[in-house]
């Protein structure tokens, strides 16, 4: 269980607290870039070249083309990003490229404080904000038709009041996306037609667009493993011991094996499994004295199937020892908190409710750790937006203890991709006193000045 939670701030001068914080955001700077930039026309279509359009797209690129703003409103996953490229892709414009707006502007926020110019594109996907403010937007669109200029937003829920700028979007036939996928990636070598007609009636049950795309993905030449010799090996019903076994590996990839094995026994005994431990088993190997999957894509795909075949009897005492894990030093913490941040590709509510909230009110090195996730969750465009929501709900009482996890992953990853909102943010933060205030003077003092950051440009 967490420990009890520490009065004041986090001190992120404190290197055995904070270092694994500072190598989690210099991870993600190495590997991605601001989310709100000017995306080119050569970026866009080949996003667009496996894009197939769903059903109301021709009355959606009507309404984009009379109104000027057209907020796409549907479900996670069902293509609202690619959608609305492709409809800003029809438009007639002054310049190709498309500019990226933060999803934390509020509808005040896109009418008077951002500088729209003539004839250009413009997407906010993700929205964030509470409100719709449907005067607002309604302006909004006759300030864009004035100047010639489109803006596509795709938030999530029902529609609101302001219908006369929202479209419901829906995703896609996915048996008619996975053949354009396949036309649009080729087929790797030596596919079997069996195996092509299995795949496509995979397709078919399959939730979301993105699962369509990326099943359709690995069948094309040098694509990435599927992950079925996971799923083959918990079809066999394994004992429990080696399932803890797999479970521990997920949360703490990469830990030496002496500090794997001290983990692994603390699981053990929680899930009251006495007895002898298999000697690593199909899925688990050693690497220079780590303990690793046998292969990277194996992580990803025991959690995923971690939480689609088991209950209470397994989740319950392994949400109480990942919960445990920050307490356990720098190089277990960071690695379940990337754990957490896979998992949330599964399950964000589980995430969310099990960890992260539990984290943010806990010891220095669980706000640390909420923090982490955070960070590790900017790495996915898809989840991005929202380790940003959450992060600015943490942040909206500077004396709720979660402000001060907030001013960390502000200063982190999420400066990444949001340097503007996490600068503005902060800076709000360390005026209005409480714990959070010296984090995020803290936070404030680690970003890059104006012009470092990769890419970084104001629209």
């Amino acid at each position: 269980m967490t420990e009890t939670p520490e009065a004041g701030e986090i001190d992120l001068d404190n290197m055995t607290l904070t270092g694994s914080h500072l190598a989690v955001t210099g991870h993600l700077r190495a590997i991605t870039g601001p989310a709100t930039r000017d995306l080119t026309r050569r970026e866009a279509d080949t996003l667009l070249r496996s894009y197939l359009e769903p059903g109301g797209f021709s009355d959606a690129v009507r309404r984009l083309a009379t109104r000027h703003l057209l907020i796409l409103v549907g479900e996670h996953d069902t293509g609202r990003r690619l959608g609305a490229l492709a409809l800003l892709s029809r438009m007639s414009l002054a310049e190709s490229t498309i500019t990226v707006l933060s999803p934390a502007a509020c509808a005040a926020d896109l009418l008077t404080g951002t500088e729209y110019k003539p004839g250009r594109a413009y997407l906010l996907h993700d929205w964030i904000t509470a409100g719709t403010g449907r005067t607002e937007l309604v302006n909004l669109a006759r300030k864009l038709a004035e100047l010639g200029s489109y803006l596509v937003i795709t938030r999530s829920g029902a529609l609101s009041p302001a219908v006369e700028v929202e479209h419901a979007w829906a995703a896609p036939e996915p048996g008619e996306l996975f053949d354009l996928c396949l036309r649009a990636y080729g087929r790797r070598p030596g596919l079997r037609p069996d195996e092509l007609t299995r795949a496509r009636e995979l397709a078919l049950t399959l939730p979301t667009p993105a699962e369509v795309v990326r099943l359709a993905a690995r069948l094309s030449p040098g694509g990435e493993p599927a992950g079925e010799e996971v799923t083959a090996w918990l079809d066999t019903k394994p004992p429990m011991r080696e399932v803890l076994a797999v479970a521990a590996l997920a949360f703490t990839h990469r830990l030496a094996e002496p500090a794997f094995g001290a983990q692994l026994a603390r699981l053990e005994r929680l899930c009251q499994e006495i007895g002898h431990r298999p000697a690593g088993g199909p899925l688990i190997g050693v690497e220079d004295g780590l303990v690793t999957f046998r292969a990277p894509h194996q992580r990803a795909r025991v959690l995923g199937e971690l939480v689609a075949r088991y209950g209470f009897g397994l989740w319950q005492p392994l949400r109480e020892w990942v919960r445990s894990l920050p307490g356990q030093g720098p190089a277990v913490q960071v690695r379940a908190a990337e754990g957490v941040a896979l998992l949330a590709r599964h399950s964000m509510k589980e995430a969310r409710q099990e960890f992260l909230e539990v984290w943010a009110r806990g010891s220095a090195a669980e706000r640390v750790a909420a923090a982490n996730v955070l960070s590790y969750l900017c790495a996915d465009d898809t989840l991005a937006p929202e380790a940003l929501g959450i992060a600015l709900g943490w942040a909206a009482d500077p004396h709720d203890l979660r402000a001060t996890a907030a001013a960390v992953a502000l200063g982190g990853g999420l400066s990444v991709r949001y340097p503007d909102d996490c600068a503005r943010v902060l800076r709000r933060l360390e005026t209005l006193g409480g714990p959070a205030a010296a984090v995020a003077a803290q936070s404030l003092r680690g970003l890059p000045r104006t012009g470092e950051v990769r890419g970084r440009r104001r629209p």
